[in-house]
C-alpha cells in the first residue's frame, strides 16, 4: 500500500460544510495528519486572504494554492509560481464584459480584489462569504490572475459561450452555476500542485487529493489517489479512485482517519 506523503484540498464543497467553516471532526483530523508531519495544502479558487484564515486554524505552515492554481504562495505570502492573464486579453475582455456590466465583475491580482460594483449584491454576498472587501477597480489594473463574473445562472450561461467563442484559448469555467471564472489556460490545480511537489521531493503517486466540482478536475486527475466528495456532480466522482461522505459529512475526516491511521 502506498503511504502518502502530502494531501491537498479544495476549500469550498469540500474542507468547508455548507455554512463556510471547517467542522470540528475535520480539522481535528486534518490538524492531526500535519502534527505526523504529513502536508496539508489547500488548493482554491479563492484569493489568499481568504484562505489564509483557515490554514491559521489548521496551524499549517505549507504554501497555499489561489486562483485555481493562477498564483502560489509560501507562508509568508511571497509569490513562488505566478500565472496572469496577457495585457492583449484583459482589454478583449473589458469590451467584452463591458456588455455585462448589471453582473458583479471581480479582477483579482496578487492579494487584491477589485470589482465593477462594490454594491452589487453578489459582490456584498461574496464578501459575507471570504470575509474581504472588494475596492473599485483600476483603469490601468494589469496582473490579474483571475477574473470573476457573478449573476444570475442564465447571464452567467450566456457569457460563458460568448467568452469561449471569442477567446477559445483561455481557461473559462463555471465553478458553480452563478460563478464564472476567466483565467490564463497555463494556469491549472494540477500544475500548481507538481511546482509544489518538486519542492517537496514527492511524487504525484505520493499525494491525496479532494475535491467536489468541475475546476477539480485536473487535480483529481494528477493525484495518485483522488477523492470526490459525496456533494460532487456525478462526472467528478466517475474520475475519482473513491468517494467519501459530504462537506456537511466530514467526508474529509473519514478519508484520513482511515488512512494515516
Amino acid at each position: 500500500m502506498t503511504a502518502y506523503k502530502a494531501v491537498f484540498s479544495d476549500i469550498d464543497g469540500t474542507l468547508l460544510n455548507s455554512k463556510h467553516v471547517i467542522s470540528p471532526d475535520t480539522l481535528q483530523a486534518v490538524r492531526r495528519i500535519i502534527r505526523a508531519g504529513i502536508p496539508f495544502i489547500p488548493v482554491s479558487a479563492r484569493p489568499p486572504y481568504a484562505i489564509t484564515a483557515y490554514t491559521d486554524q489548521l496551524d499549517s505552515q505549507q504554501a497555499i494554492i489561489c486562483y485555481s492554481g493562477a498564483l502560489i504562495l509560501d507562508k509568508n505570502l511571497t509569490a513562488l509560481y505566478s500565472v496572469t492573464l496577457s495585457g492583449t486579453d484583459l482589454q478583449r475582455l473589458d469590451k467584452l464584459l463591458g456588455e455585462f456590466n448589471h453582473l458583479s465583475v471581480n479582477h483579482y491580482s496578487g492579494t487584491h480584489w477589485f470589482s465593477n460594483d462594490l454594491n452589487n449584491p453578489w459582490c456584498l454576498q461574496e464578501s459575507e462569504i471570504t470575509k474581504l472587501k472588494a475596492a473599485a477597480k483600476p483603469a490601468d489594473l494589469i496582473d490579474v490572475h483571475k477574473i470573476l463574473v457573478m449573476g444570475p445562472a442564465q447571464d452567467i450561461r450566456k457569457l460563458e459561450i460568448l467568452l469561449k467563442q471569442n477567446l477559445p484559448h483561455l481557461s473559462i469555467h463555471r465553478s458553480k452555476n452563478e460563478y464564472l471564472e476567466i483565467m490564463n489556460k497555463a494556469a491549472t490545480k494540477a500544475k500548481a500542485i507538481d511546482f509544489i511537489l518538486h519542492s517537496l521531493n514527492i511524487s504525484a503517486d505520493e499525494i491525496i487529493a479532494f475535491g467536489d466540482n468541475f475546476n477539480d478536475a485536473d487535480m483529481l486527475q494528477y493525484a495518485g489517489h483522488s477523492v470526490a466528495m459525496g456533494n460532487a456532480p456525478e462526472e467528478i466522482k466517475n474520475m475519482a479512485t473513491e468517494i467519501t461522505a459530504t462537506n456537511d459529512e466530514d467526508g474529509i475526516a473519514q478519508v484520513l482517519n482511515r488512512i494515516f491511521v
